[in-house]
């Protein structure tokens, strides 16, 4: 019994403080429809979290609770940075939604077709978080691919009762997963949720820079970034 309770303390404090440097045990995934009282609150309760993995995938899972903060994210974009050397690096990442000012729509002026109307909701901004964008991932062939695509990187993003819940679906085989020399799984590595950033990255002469280093350079100063550190994940159910 005594033991038992030990266990289950154990668990509990590495979720409560996993961001100081603690393991941050990923649950075994069992449902697309987690408990609310899974998720842990970052930045403020703006958003909160939930990671999940079975033998196949990662599941990340966020709760954005903050009207502003879900705007922003579907007008400019949020990128899940992924750093397996544990040195909180940004060169691989996984963007979705895109935003809806990054589809490529602009007109003479160099605005976006929503940039004009301010009275876009965000019911209507769900419709157009249908791509996703992988940077740095050196394996990977295709740059910008379908949300839905039912055997790669896959998200999804809906309203539930004014609040933002957002899935991003990563599959292990296309990260570069190391297993830990004891043979107790793979070894622990980071997570970065980045989001507020400007929307595009242009020359001078008013042209879309293009290439990988173009999509990393444009995560300046002031944008919203919280680490998700030592993630372990789950080895069964």
């Amino acid at each position: 019994m005594k033991s038992s309770l030990l266990i289950l303390v154990f668990f509990v404090n590495s979720g409560l403080y996993a961001q100081n440097g603690n393991i941050n045990l990923s649950r075994w995934h069992k449902s697309d429809n987690p408990e609310l009282s899974y998720y842990q609150p970052v930045k403020n309760n703006r958003l909160l979290y939930y990671l999940s993995n079975d033998n196949e995938n990662i599941y990340i899972d966020l709760k954005i609770v903050n009207p502003e903060t879900q705007i922003m994210i579907l007008k400019e974009g949020l990128i899940i940075w992924v750093d397996m050397d544990g040195k909180s690096l940004k060169k691989m990442g996984v963007r979705y939604p895109l935003g809806s000012e990054n589809q490529g729509r602009y007109n003479r002026t160099g605005q976006s077709a929503d940039a004009k109307n301010p009275a876009v909701d965000g019911s209507s901004l769900l419709k157009m978080a249908n791509t996703i964008e992988l940077i740095g991932f050196i394996s990977e062939q295709e740059r910008r691919l379908s949300s839905e695509n039912p055997d790669n990187f896959r998200g999804s993003v809906r309203y539930e009762e004014g609040i933002l819940f957002y899935r991003l679906l990563m599959p292990i085989a296309k990260l570069p997963v190391r297993n830990s020399k004891e043979g107790n799984g793979a070894m622990p590595f980071n997570l970065c949720v980045e989001y507020g950033f400007p929307p595009e990255v242009k020359n001078p002469d008013g042209k879309m820079k293009t290439g990988r280093n173009a999509r990393v350079k444009q995560t300046v100063a002031g944008s919203e970034i919280f680490w998700i550190k030592n993630v372990r994940l789950a080895t069964s159910k």
